[in-house]
């Protein structure tokens, strides 16, 4: 994971080798110049992945190409829990993250994720990437936290000026701040949990559009060894926990199949030997 200076956006990271990343993350490029644009092709960008809905967008110079998968499928919450918000993409919205995965995993190039700060949408997709290619999930945890720091440095004035507007206060305004602004470890934690405990992201990526071949693809394109990242370590109870449960969970399911089908065997076979028993019996007696 390496920051990226990036002319006329910010929250810019690479996820790969120095230099060379598999993937590009960032928050929107409408204000790009060109030397940004001169950075991202320097660091191999060939197509860039949008995440926001068309209210959102808007005119743009750079020339890269672009691809647009919008996530929410309507304007974006304006308030309400990071966690809530999260629970209905992964519950709601798994058609539009999955082909946001699979976008990425189709491409050859290296692609740059975005949404309005790079927050989470962007954080949401590159995680689930990320987790389908087998990256410690605490790195991932650690990579989404940093965004925190980077949007509010960028949009703490322009968050407070929207909040006001909704008469937002007390509790309802620090959770919308906390939705706009910050990027808690243990947010994406607990929306992964989720993804965890339903049987693990790669059920739910083929569940919704993907296939095994865009999960290899995932895997070979985040096949380097990426150094750990510091930070999110408090999470690694949760996260390990709900893991835990998972497989367990699909260890007890295994061992009740495999105790039903012997079961049915045995059932079968007895019913078998007694049927043989007084068929022969029955002949005897009759001749």
């Amino acid at each position: 994971m390496q920051a990226i200076s990036l002319e006329g956006s910010y929250n810019t990271r690479g996820i790969g080798p120095r230099g060379a990343p598999r993937l590009v993350r960032t928050a929107a490029l409408d204000t790009l110049t060109a030397e940004g644009e001169r950075v991202l092709r320097a660091h191999g960008a060939d197509l860039v992945l949008d995440l926001r809905e068309p209210s959102e967008r808007g005119a743009h110079d750079h020339g890269l190409p672009v691809r647009s998968i919008p996530l929410y499928g309507s304007a974006p919450p304006a308030s309400g829990t990071l966690e809530d918000v999260y629970a209905r993409l992964i519950a709601d919205r798994g058609d539009r993250l999955a082909a946001a995965v699979v976008a990425i995993a189709e491409h050859p190039g290296t692609v740059v994720v975005h949404c309005t700060a790079g927050k989470d949408r962007t954080g949401l997709v590159v995680a689930l990437a990320r987790l389908a290619a087998r990256h410690d999930p605490h790195e991932i945890f650690a990579d989404y936290a940093l965004s925190g720091a980077a949007v509010r440095t960028a949009r703490s004035g322009l968050v407070a000026a929207r909040l006001d507007a909704l008469g937002l206060a007390g509790a309802e305004r620090r959770d919308a701040e906390r939705l706009h602004l910050d990027s808690p470890a243990d947010a994406l934690t607990t929306a992964l949990q989720r993804i965890e405990l339903g049987g693990g992201i790669d059920r739910y990526l083929l569940a919704h559009g993907a296939t095994p071949e865009h999960l290899a693809a995932l895997a070979r394109r985040f096949s380097w060894r990426s150094p750990s990242c510091a930070g999110a370590a408090g999470d690694a109870t949760a996260w390990d926990s709900a893991t835990a449960a998972r497989d367990t969970t699909a260890a007890r399911d295994t061992t009740a199949a495999r105790d039903t089908t012997a079961a049915g065997a045995a059932a079968g076979s007895g019913s078998g030997s007694g049927s043989g028993s007084r068929a022969g019996s029955g002949a005897g007696a009759a001749a």
